[in-house]
């Protein structure tokens, strides 16, 4: 806030003495350097005007959900609230996911890519944290959870609550997946 407000008293600063120049002074100097000061008087307001808008109406994260069921959707940190709020009392599986870690793709290839699998989780909204790239929200959402490596699997309820005893972390063979889906899951929902 405190540089849009210099950007936009330098605009008004350099402004008027710009105008005052090509109005009372005459000579090509005098013309140069008054244009120069409201060209760079313009050029300033203009980018604390887009800032200033920018910043007073940045958008709450949002989420609509575009992927089928029995599909995981990306989303960003932000979004996971309003995911959670949007998934109209469904229970929300929520798999942190990296590229760079090996069981994350065990999951990927073995495991989510299987239709009885999908089959399975349909009743599911199921949601994806990407943390390939350990940005500062992705860092502190795992630190929110305590998550201290990956893959994990958040449960969260039909009123949106995550259910820490139905955590999963590491690797699980796609046949006990299921069975803990149909057996755990679906019965505490």
């Amino acid at each position: 806030m405190k540089l849009i407000l210099i950007l936009l008293s330098l605009s008004l600063v350099l402004g008027v003495p710009g105008l005052w120049l090509l109005l009372r002074r005459s000579g090509r100097q005098s013309l140069a350097a008054g244009t120069l000061l409201l060209l760079t008087s313009t050029a300033l307001g203009y980018i604390g005007g887009r800032l200033w808008l920018d910043t007073s109406t940045e958008p709450a994260p949002s989420f609509v959900r575009t992927t089928p069921a029995g599909h995981f959707q990306v989303i960003m940190p932000a979004q996971l609230p309003a995911a959670l709020t949007t998934a109209n009392g469904q229970p929300v599986l929520l798999e942190f996911y990296a590229d760079w870690c090996t069981s994350c793709l065990v999951w990927k290839k073995e495991v989510f890519s299987r239709s009885d699998v999908q089959g399975a989780m349909k009743p599911l909204v199921l949601l994806q944290v990407d943390a390939t790239e350990l940005t500062p929200d992705v860092q502190a959402l795992l630190d929110q959870y305590g998550l201290a490596g990956l893959p994990a699997l958040l449960v969260f309820d039909r009123s949106g609550r995550e259910r820490p005893e139905l955590r999963l972390l590491g690797e699980m063979p796609a046949a006990d997946f299921i069975e803990w889906i149909n057996a755990k899951l679906l019965p505490a929902m």
